[in-house]
C-alpha cells in the first residue's frame, strides 16, 4: 500500500539509537528492585546496545538482506523491555514503596508522591474523568443538532420571488445567528459559564414568577456544565457545518431542483448529507477539543478532571503532581480517543469507495 513503510531506514536508525542510549543508561545507573538487567552481568547488559549497532548495520547492507526483515521487530523487541526497565518498573517499585505509607513523601520525592496521590485519589480521578466524558459527548451532540438548525439560518438564500415579510424572517434569522455565533466564538468559555451559572437562573426565577431555589433544584452544576458546551460547541459547529454546505457543488442543489425537489429537499436529502461527510473531521476534533475545555467548567464547581486534579492539591499540599496525572489522563483519553476517530473514518472511506459506480 502507497505510504507503508515510508521511511524504512530512518525509522531501523531511530530504534537502534534509542536502544543503545537505554543501554548506556542501563549500564550507567544499573536499578535495584524489579528489574530484567539490574542483576546481570556488565557484558549481558551490554548485549541490547551491540545488537542494536550490528543489526543497524546489517541492515543497510545488501549481502543482509535475508535477515533485514528480523531486525525492526527485534529492536522493537529490545526497546520494550528497555522501557519497562526505566519507565514501568520505577513506577511499580514506587508504587510498593509507598503503598503503606500514613503520609504522603516530602517535596523531594517527585515520583513517589506522584504514584501515592494516584493511588489514594485514583476513584475521584475515574470519576472527574467520567464527568467530562459525559459532558463532552452530550455537549458535542446537542451542540451538534443545535447547529443543524442554525446553519438552515446562515444558508437559508434570499429569492428574487420572496415577499417582504420572507426576506425580512430570512435576514432576521440570519443575523441573529451571526451575532450568537460571534458572541459565543468570541467570548471565553469561562466566562460563558459564570454568566449562566449565576445568571441565567436569576433570569428564569423573574421570568416565571418562580422561587430561585425551586430553578436552582432544576439548574445544577451539571445542567449548567451541559448548557455552557452545547451552546459552545452549537457556535463553532455551526459555521463547521456551513462550510461543508458551502463545499458542495452548487450545480448539485441546481440538478436537484430541476428534477422537482424544493429547496428544502434538496438541502435535506442532497446537500445536508454531503455536508456532513465533509465536516466531519472537524466535528469528531470538536468532541476532542471539548474533552480539554470542559476543564474551565471548575470555575463553577463541576466537578470534572481538572476539578479533581485542584482538589487533590489542596488535600495533599501538592502543586505540580496532581495535575500532570489529570494531565497524563487527558493526554491517553484524547489519542485514544483519536485513534478510534481516524479508524471510524478510515472505514467510512473505504466503503465510499467500494460503492459501485453508475454508467
Amino acid at each position: 500500500m502507497p505510504g507503508k513503510n515510508r521511511y524504512p531506514n530512518i525509522s531501523a536508525v531511530l530504534l537502534a539509537l534509542a536502544v543503545i542510549v537505554f543501554t548506556v543508561k542501563t549500564v550507567a545507573t544499573p536499578r535495584s528492585g524489579i528489574s530484567l538487567y539490574g542483576d546481570l552481568p556488565l557484558w549481558a547488559r551490554l548485549i541490547p546496545g551491540i545488537f542494536a549497532l550490528l543489526g543497524a548495520a546489517a541492515w543497510f547492507l545488501p549481502s543482509f538482506g535475508k535477515i533485514k526483515k528480523y531486525v525492526k521487530p527485534a529492536l522493537v523487541i529490545l526497546l520494550a523491555t528497555q522501557i519497562a526497565e526505566h519507565v514501568v518498573f520505577p513506577v511499580v517499585d514506587t508504587y510498593l514503596s509507598v503503598r503503606d505509607l500514613t503520609r504522603i513523601p516530602e517535596q523531594g520525592k517527585f515520583l513517589d508522591s506522584m504514584v501515592y496521590i494516584a493511588s489514594r485519589y485514583w476513584p475521584d480521578f475515574l470519576r472527574g474523568l467520567s464527568v467530562t466524558l459525559r459532558l463532552s459527548f452530550a455537549g458535542t451532540v446537542a451542540g451538534l443538532l443545535l447547529a443543524i438548525i442554525f446553519v438552515f439560518f446562515r444558508t437559508l438564500p434570499v429569492g428574487e420571488r420572496d415577499g417582504e415579510i420572507a426576506v425580512f424572517l430570512k435576514r432576521s434569522g440570519n443575523f441573529l445567528v451571526k451575532t450568537y455565533v460571534n458572541v459565543f466564538r468570541g467570548t471565553p468559555m469561562m466566562v460563558q459559564a459564570v454568566i449562566i451559572y449565576y445568571l441565567l437562573p436569576v433570569a428564569l426565577a423573574a421570568l416565571f414568577k418562580v422561587p430561585q431555589a425551586e430553578v436552582d433544584k432544576i439548574f445544577t452544576l451539571m445542567t449548567a456544565g451541559f448548557v455552557v458546551v452545547t451552546l459552545n460547541t452549537a457556535a463553532y459547529l455551526t459555521e463547521v457545518l456551513r462550510g461543508g454546505i458551502e463545499a458542495v457543488d452548487k450545480g448539485q442543489l441546481e440538478a436537484a431542483r430541476s428534477l422537482g425537489m424544493s429547496y428544502w429537499q434538496a438541502m435535506r436529502l442532497v446537500i445536508f448529507p454531503q455536508g456532513i461527510k465533509n465536516a466531519l473531521p472537524a466535528i469528531c476534533n470538536e468532541f476532542l477539543i471539548n474533552i480539554k475545555d470542559t476543564s474551565v467548567l471548575n470555575v463553577i464547581g463541576v466537578a470534572e478532571l481538572f476539578f479533581v486534579a485542584q482538589d487533590a492539591k489542596y488535600q495533599y499540599y501538592r502543586t505540580y503532581e496532581p495535575f500532570i496525572i489529570a494531565a497524563v489522563i487527558y493526554l491517553v483519553v484524547t489519542l485514544s480517543t483519536s485513534r478510534l476517530i481516524m479508524a471510524i473514518e478510515k472505514r467510512m472511506n473505504l466503503e465510499v469507495k467500494e460503492l459501485p459506480s453508475s454508467n
